[in-house]
């Protein structure tokens, strides 16, 4: 990386007015700000946080999600990562867009949206990584030009990793099989294409997730709560 660059995210990272400025998200794992100079450069740089131990190992998780990012770095629709900064900080590529849970009303071509999804996802895959937190609309970005992004591959896998890894990847890649269709169909399981199926086989675990969830609602009345209030709002 540019030295001058780096001199540069050293300061910003120790200057904690122009920091705090700068915050995109802050959490018990730690906060992510946004780098900007105005220039070439637009990064965010995520730092852990927590106590002793805690920052210790979000710092090693950290750490572990710059491994992944460079396992992706040929994917298209995932951001490009420079590496650590001292190895304490995550560097990524910032991608100017809002989550699928903000913009899923205004796809302008769904299909297309959720083709080129499928398209993403298949190729990190591909790459030996499985994300296993696609169900969060949070995940996905859509660009300005309605282009799909993963992000936030804290919770992933590698097919070549270590052993548990190697044990988990198989049912984290099936679970982000089947969040593509969770997401493209709103969790309508009744209205999927028959080109779809293939893609969603329901394991254990969401099996028994879906029937808690199920249970839930109808003990908190969730759905009536709803039709109470799209009355109120005239929907």
């Amino acid at each position: 990386m540019n030295p001058n660059l780096l001199t540069e995210l050293r300061r910003f990272m120790a200057d904690d007015e122009r920091r705090s400025a700068a915050l995109l998200s802050s959490g018990y794992q730690g906060s992510a700000y946004l780098f900007d100079d105005g220039g070439a450069h637009r990064l965010v740089i995520k730092e852990a946080g927590g106590g002793v131990f805690t920052a210790w190992f979000h710092r090693m998780m950290l750490r572990r999600e710059a491994h992944v990012y460079q396992l992706l770095r040929d994917v298209v629709g995932v951001p490009h990562s420079p590496g650590m900064l001292d190895e304490q900080h995550l560097l990524l590529e910032y991608i100017d867009g809002e989550s699928l849970k903000d913009e899923r009303s205004a796809l302008p071509d769904p299909e297309i949206f959720y083709a080129r999804l499928r398209q993403v996802i298949s190729d990190i895959h591909a790459a030996g990584v499985a994300h296993g937190d696609l169900k969060r609309k949070e995940n996905i970005l859509v660009t300005r030009n309605n282009e799909p992004v993963v992000i936030d591959f804290g919770t992933a896998v590698t097919r070549h990793g270590n052993p548990l890894d190697q044990m988990l990847y198989p049912l984290l890649r099936r679970f982000d099989d089947n969040a593509w269709i969770k997401v493209k169909y709103a969790r309508d399981y009744k209205a999927i294409a028959p080109e779809d199926l293939y893609w969603y086989q329901p394991t254990i675990v969401e099996h028994v997730f879906q029937l808690i969830q199920r249970v839930f609602r109808k003990l908190t009345f969730r759905q009536a709560r709803k039709r109470r209030q799209g009355a109120r709002l005239g929907k």
